[in-house]
């Protein structure tokens, strides 16, 4: 595969996190399955399922707040200390140019406001963010939305199906974690 620099002057480049993108698609593309292929695609269904239910819920918190998955995303990673855009989109897996976006339009909204750099000279280019009192009111209402929304859908479940759903959840997470040295050598042996 032909690299940026492959390209000839005047051919615009590809982001990196594009090109990374790629390379890992590649990888996942040449890595064998393993013997228990059936049950892998039986969970890509499942997880599929939940994926659903969840867009749901946001699409809930959507209509109630006015803002979609991906803003919700950005004030969250700007809440837990993202500053600038290339933070947020690595936070919230958009690419740099999507998250410069995503903040635009919560600057404009008034949920974010722009900074300069505490080392920027006085006058300095304003390009760090943080929330604004809105932004954090907003942020707050969003995720209390999601508590009761799920609370919800717990409560339709009995304490034994409530516990075993909490365990499976748990189960996958720190299996995913444990596969994490796995899935970033596949993206290295991409590179």
């Amino acid at each position: 595969m032909k690299s940026d620099k492959d390209l000839p002057p005047g051919v615009p480049h590809l982001a990196d996190d594009v090109v990374q993108g790629r390379r890992l698609r590649s990888a996942v593309q040449r890595a064998e399955p393993t013997g228990r292929l059936g049950d892998t695609l039986e969970l890509v269904e499942q997880m599929a399922a939940v994926t659903r239910s969840q867009e749901q819920i946001y699409a809930v918190i959507e209509r109630l707040t006015g803002l979609r998955f991906g803003e919700l995303q950005a004030l969250s990673a700007v809440a837990d200390g993202a500053e600038h855009a290339r933070a947020v989109a690595r936070m919230t897996g958009q690419v740099d140019a999507a998250a410069e976006v995503t903040i635009d339009g919560l600057v404009r909204r008034g949920l974010l406001a722009r900074h300069a750099h505490p080392a920027e000279p006085a006058g300095g280019t304003a390009s760090l963010v943080h929330l604004t009192p809105s932004g954090t009111v907003a942020l707050q209402q969003a995720e209390a939305l999601q508590v009761r929304l799920l609370d919800s859908v717990l409560a339709s479940l009995d304490a034994e199906e409530s516990d075993r759903l909490r365990a499976a959840v748990d189960r996958v997470a720190a299996a995913t974690d444990r596969q994490r040295p796995v899935l970033a050598g596949l993206i290295a042996g991409a590179s």
